[in-house]
């Protein structure tokens, strides 16, 4: 007995002298209490989507009185990560997995007070880490889990669905693992087709923590409870699109209609069914007056492609990626809010002052699976010159990219045509093969 209460004296002195800040290089190891206390004595007011509950309170207790006693340089950087973190204007759920083996979860902050700056807490158990990131840096990390550089084959798979067809989608995907398995185990041939039951069974099945699984994964970054709530009408309704989207087909007989996958929906599943690595983003940012806008990203990285799966709203997208295609998707999900518009002052007579300027539009191009920018149009114009027509472009107030010859920025020349009768030119020969006349 006396060895007990001795060994339990030990662990209580252990935990009373150790460190409650721990700088590990250029992060931090603290628990999730220590880093709201911390928070808290430095007089960070937590906002809507803030990260770091609020503490004790208590400006003496150790955390604080190590954050005072840290050198200057670390302690401002904490401060201004703890200040993010407190009162972020748009944070990020980030979930990772790499051949199954194992999960890494962390969620993201940014705030337009620092720009160049993303903090992020990782792992779920105490204690944890803050790492400090920039969008370049966040880029490449993801990039390199998806293997984005390696070779990715260029078919031409996407479609617009609404958010209620993605995850149905997702569920049929599932369904299709769920048969192949079995198949497997019993050395059978795996079951084409499948029945809306099967699908609903699928979503319900949805909140079960296993990431090995798309809908699984993505489920916990998806607002609400949205995916096992969805009806049996919306279900049916989420089917019917995925037909008319070309995902699904209607299998021939039976009397209660009973679905399949259509080339592409295979192209895709048989994909997700040898995935090298996942990546799921679930992003939340401030919108004025209360209002919060929820984007979801899910990317998967098979053999051949790189699959994505898109939910903003109601409005959602299925589609094969290549490199310059991620870098636009991941430049629209990571890029730092905006600063808050500045209050209007009182109105200025027309005779006392000039009118200001129109301000500059800045654009932004991907260019090798990088984004690059901001441009003015002038530059942007110069850059496309040498670039492909198809070279995706992007500004500010665009829901999406989009090529740059749909924009007209980059003026597709049609082919050369004989001066003398019109005739179009064979690319390459010097005088038209209809009238003989020179073409140069």
């Amino acid at each position: 007995m006396c060895a007990s209460i001795t060994r339990r004296l030990e662990e209580k002195l252990a935990t009373e002298t150790r460190s409650r800040l721990t700088v590990d290089g250029e992060d931090l190891v603290v628990s999730m209490d220590d880093l709201a206390v911390v928070a808290d004595a430095m007089g960070a007011r937590p906002n809507a989507l803030s990260l770091i509950p609020q503490g004790s309170g208590d400006k003496d207790a150790p955390a604080a009185a190590e954050f005072r006693a840290m050198a200057p340089g670390t302690q401002a950087r904490l401060a201004i990560a703890l200040g993010i973190l407190r009162a972020p204007a748009k944070i990020a759920h980030w979930h990772h997995t790499i051949a199954d083996a194992t999960v890494c979860r962390a969620v993201l902050a940014w705030s337009p007070s620092a720009p160049n700056m993303v903090v992020a807490i990782g792992g779920t158990a105490e204690p944890r880490r803050v790492t400090f990131w920039t969008q370049a840096s966040l880029t490449a990390s993801i990039r390199k889990v998806l293997a984005a550089d390696g070779v990715l084959r260029d078919d031409e798979i996407g479609c617009k669905l609404t958010t209620p067809a993605v995850v149905v989608f997702l569920a049929v995907i599932d369904q299709t693992r769920a048969v192949h398995l079995h198949s497997m185990l019993t050395h059978t041939a795996p079951l084409a087709h499948f029945c809306q039951q099967e699908i609903m069974d699928r979503l319900q099945d949805a909140a079960s923590e296993d990431y090995r699984w798309p809908l699984l994964f993505v489920e916990k970054l998806i607002p609400g409870q949205l995916v096992n709530s969805l009806n049996e009408v919306e279900v049916a309704a989420a089917l019917q699109e995925l037909v008319q989207a070309n995902l699904l087909e209607i299998a021939a007989g039976g009397k209660a209609p009973r679905f399949e996958l259509s080339n592409t929906g295979n192209v895709i599943a048989d994909g997700l069914l040898h995935d090298v690595s996942k990546v799921a983003l679930g992003v939340t940012d401030m919108q004025g007056e209360g209002q919060f806008g929820r984007d979801i990203l899910l990317l998967v990285r098979s053999t051949f492609h790189l699959f994505m799966f898109a939910m903003a709203g109601q409005s959602g997208a299925v589609a094969a990626l290549d490199s310059d295609e991620l870098a636009a998707a991941l430049f629209l999900a990571l890029r730092p809010p905006e600063s808050p518009a500045p209050a209007e002052s009182a109105p200025v007579a027309e005779d006392s002052k000039a009118s200001p300027a129109a301000p500059q539009k800045e654009w932004y191009v991907t260019r090798n699976g990088q984004s690059e920018g901001p441009y003015d149009e002038s530059s942007l114009r110069s850059i496309l010159a040498t670039m492909p027509p198809e070279t995706l472009v992007w500004s500010e107030g665009m829901p999406e990219w989009v090529a740059a010859k749909k924009l007209g920025l980059i003026v597709v020349q049609g082919p050369a045509g004989c001066p003398h009768c019109g005739a179009v030119a064979v690319p390459g020969n010097r005088f038209c093969g209809t009238c003989g006349g020179s073409i140069l």
